[in-house]
């Protein structure tokens, strides 16, 4: 997933960019306008934008408006201007979230994660193994409904969608931490993957979720989706 940056402060520019590559995400930063858009902004490259309402060459609600023209990706907009005014101007030029500086690395990481599930396109049916997903989040095991917490379900909704790319440690930490504040941390997601293991068991002998040592995990049997259409795609 790569994530373009819009911000004119160099150093909340370059941390930013540095948080997003931390949680698993590959993040390209532009300090204006123009510079967004000959970075490809509008594209096929980009699945999400974070962009500042001030930047010098133009307003970042009207380069919001003209980017929703061209990508239906998620557009938070960063801003210290949380006036009501503000944030109905910016949610209006088609932004799909509106976050008020200065803001939590962690909260943001949450709401970038909510707006990509919300826009992603749902297959119908997916199968791995002994595993049926049906919609959204409901589990089948064997053609029995398999019962899971919400952090079970999150990840293994996130491990799926991944088409058995690898997934860090820190970017399921933001899959499962959400902004009430439910922290998780490095031993409670090592226990939410035991436990799901747990409850996936093994299939002809081989495990569901690979570990990564020191890095995260991928989901390590063939995936088959069939999505709106009809037409299976093996992953």
């Amino acid at each position: 997933m790569r994530v373009l940056i819009i911000e004119d402060d160099v150093v909340l520019r370059s941390g930013l960019r540095d948080l997003m590559n931390r949680a698993g995400y590959e993040a390209d930063a532009a300090g204006d306008i123009r510079a967004a858009w000959a970075a490809g902004a509008g594209g096929p490259g980009y699945g999400a934008y974070l962009a500042d309402v001030m930047l010098p060459d133009g307003s970042g609600v009207d380069f919001c408006a003209e980017l929703r023209a061209k990508t239906a990706a998620p557009i938070l907009l960063l801003t210290a201007l949380d006036d009501e005014e503000s944030v109905i101007a910016g949610l209006s030029a088609g932004a799909d979230d509106y976050i008020s500086k200065p803001f939590r690395a962690r909260e943001l990481l949450a709401r970038l994660a909510a707006n990509l599930r919300r826009s992603a396109p749902r297959a119908s049916l997916i199968e791995s193994g002994a595993l049926v997903c049906r919609g959204a989040d409901r589990f089948f095991l064997n053609g029995e409904p398999l019962t899971l917490p919400p952090n079970g379900r999150k990840l293994l909704s996130a491990l799926l969608e991944s088409a058995g790319r690898l997934l860090t440690r820190e970017h399921l930490f933001y899959r499962l931490w959400d902004i009430d504040e439910n922290y998780v941390d490095e031993n409670t997601l090592s226990v939410e993957v035991s436990r799901l293991r747990k409850a996936l068991g093994r299939f002809r002998g081989a495990d569901y979720i690979e570990t990564v040592r020191g890095v995260g995990y991928r989901w390590a049997l063939p995936i088959m989706t069939v999505g709106k259409d009809g037409d299976p795609d093996e992953a």
